[in-house]
């Protein structure tokens, strides 16, 4: 049993004073000279029979009353926040004011907890949805995509390079006239166009098989190879030697049935431009639908009250940029080689994501609080139907998903996405939804 006091309470920070009875001390302590007396060795003793004043003189009274504190507080205190009903939301701070034998444990905490919303009213909010549909175009755009990548290189012999063209070359780049590290590619594969390096594309079209031709690149200073930003420091040049040993170009299979019987299971092109049509609008479903939900969020946090804890929005940020890095990792970049690519640093960065994160945070607060005030819950039947709707497009057993997600502790995670969009399911019921397109009818 454990008695609780609030003793202070300032906006989001709370004191608690937690009381553990006598008796549960008392049986803790016992159990940690006990438990002391099997571990350690002290001469002329036997291990388990070593008696309490001998222990407390060689390791201290205060040894074992720590021991028993630090056995105690974990349950105590999540008892005591379920008494005062609290959620604290960072890692309490412990002050002991009283633990000695044959007297109660008596502790002060003080934690962060979530903060007061005041949620308006959802019966105000009018909303245009203003959702966009898939064209024809669209469709074809998505076919030429297939198309494009069904196409060959075929090798080109009796003209010269034009854009669009793909060229294999072998280069070699060199700065103050020595080779740069890394700086040699054989039998690369580059494309003449847009997407080529302006002072690439203008030298290389028009070349031919067998040609040489050498290219110069002028690099700001904070572009310098190994080099780092210097307001002194001199534009460089890099040289570019390149040899041209092919000309390719590409060339697309005609778009008929029997093309759309060989990528995959239709029955003719027109039963291509079906199934493109239905997954583009499936696609476009859901993002409408993402769209609609965050200009309904943005809405409703319009119109609700909340002071955010900065340990919330620094636990964001922090969350936000370990992101970035996997991210990152996955291109082979670092978080400083970032940061210097977009000519920023972490302070910086650091702000910007601030921004993002109190937003993301009110949202969270506002959404939370509102399935709480109508009492909003997810059964294990929702979830394992969740679950089943995920194996479905994942193509696996249900089972060997739900086991991965309680394997990796993401069960719970589950359960609070399911809670976020029947909550938002919620919203959208309490508030006024103008259709564009009746809108439209109606002038």
């Amino acid at each position: 049993m454990v008695k609780v006091k609030i003793k202070k309470q300032e906006k989001n920070e709370i004191n608690l004073e937690i009381e553990v009875d006598q008796a549960e001390v008392a049986s803790q302590l016992e159990k940690v000279y006990n438990d002391l007396s099997y571990r350690v060795k002290i001469p002329g003793f036997r291990q388990g029979k070593i008696p309490k004043n001998i222990l407390n003189l060689h390791l201290g009274k205060e040894y074992f009353y720590q021991k028993t504190a630090e056995s105690i507080i974990p349950q105590s205190y999540l008892d005591a926040v379920k008494e005062v009903n609290i959620e604290p939301i960072e890692q309490p701070r412990i002050n002991i004011t009283q633990i000695e034998e044959d007297k109660p444990l008596i502790y002060e905490v003080t934690v962060q907890v979530k903060p007061e919303v005041k949620i308006g009213s959802l019966k105000d909010i009018k909303i245009k949805r203003e959702d966009q549909k898939i064209t024809e175009e669209d469709i074809e755009n998505g076919i030429k995509r297939i198309q494009e990548s069904h196409a060959v290189l075929k090798v080109v012999n009796d003209r010269l390079a034009r854009e669009g063209d793909f060229l294999v070359i072998d280069a070699e780049a060199y700065l103050d006239g020595k080779p740069i590290e890394y700086g040699k590619w054989e039998k690369q594969l580059i494309q003449l166009g847009k997407s080529a390096i302006k002072e690439f594309n203008e030298k290389l079209v028009g070349c031919q098989p067998g040609e040489e031709r050498e290219i110069k690149i002028v690099l700001p200073p904070k572009d310098e190879p190994g080099g780092e930003p210097d307001k002194e420091a001199k534009e460089k040049e890099v040289l570019y030697k390149i040899k041209i040993l092919e000309i390719k170009e590409k060339e697309l299979p005609e778009l008929n049935d029997d093309f759309a019987k060989t990528i995959g299971e239709f029955s003719d092109l027109k039963d291509l431009k079906d199934k493109i049509g239905q997954e583009l609008n499936r696609q476009m479903e859901r993002i409408n639908q993402s769209n609609f939900e965050q200009k309904l969020l943005e809405k409703v946090a319009d119109i609700c009250e909340v002071e955010i804890p900065n340990v919330l929005v620094e636990r964001e940020i922090n969350y936000l940029l370990k992101s970035l890095e996997e991210d990152l990792k996955s291109q082979k970049m670092s978080l400083p080689d970032y940061y210097k690519s977009i000519n920023s640093n972490e302070e910086e960065v650091r702000k910007e994501y601030k921004v993002v994160a109190e937003k993301r945070i009110k949202e969270e607060l506002i959404l939370d609080k509102i399935a709480q005030e109508i009492g909003l819950e997810v059964s294990e039947e929702e979830i394992k139907d969740k679950v089943k709707t995920i194996a479905e497009k994942m193509e696996q057993d249900p089972l060997k998903v739900e086991a991965n997600l309680k394997k990796n502790n993401n069960w719970e995670g589950l359960r609070e996405n399911i809670r976020r969009e029947k909550t938002i399911e919620y919203i959208t019921k309490q508030v006024t939804i103008i259709d564009s397109e009746e809108e439209e009818k109606s002038k």
